[in-house]
């Protein structure tokens, strides 16, 4: 259920025209998962992995980051429009 959440996000934001200009490149495993997020578990990077290829990139990152499954790392998500404004 979750997965087709994620996946609907996905599919609004490119029907509504939204670049997802990213600032990041993610390309992580399991492992590198669970070291960026020790108290994940095998089924939350399953969730997230929204292709099914073994790897979370920065666009499922951001999805993850944007439905709430995971905190953003830093405090910032890898696109630009979520980096704070000086002023």
């Amino acid at each position: 259920m979750l997965k087709k959440t994620m996946t609907s996000i996905a599919a609004l934001a490119f029907m509504t025209g939204m670049a997802v200009a990213q600032t990041t490149d993610i390309a992580w495993t399991l492992d590198d998962f669970l070291m960026a997020f020790p108290d994940a578990t095998q089924e939350l990077f399953d969730e997230i992995d929204m292709n099914d290829d073994g790897i979370i990139d920065s666009f499922e990152y951001d999805a993850a980051v944007e439905a709430g499954l995971i905190d953003p790392i830093g405090g910032v998500e890898t696109t630009p429009e979520a980096a704070p404004i000086d002023g």
